[in-house]
């Protein structure tokens, strides 16, 4: 009985131990999840503040402050360049 008993220990042993690593791997596996999602989050952000700098230096526009209502389709509007009548 002594035989059967140091055999199984070995075996436990290995059983226990690949348990442990299977948990371990699990654990990574959540995290790495996690990070991709930040990623993901990240990139989303990234290209829609790229988008917000590719209009505002699209040829052609010109941002600025309005400063007069002249009427409903004109007014007076002030821009880097200096003010102007739109």
């Amino acid at each position: 009985m002594s035989a059967a008993a140091t055999t199984s220990n070995p075996r436990e042993q290995a059983i226990n131990s690949y348990i442990a690593k299977v948990k371990e791997h699990r654990e990574y596996e959540a995290r790495c999840k996690k990070l991709r999602e930040q990623i993901k989050e990240v990139e989303k952000d990234f290209e829609t503040s790229e988008d917000h700098l590719k209009a505002l230096q699209s040829v052609g526009q010109i941002v600025g402050e309005v400063l007069k209502q002249l009427d409903e389709e004109r007014f007076i509007v002030k821009a880097s360049s200096g003010p102007r009548y739109v």
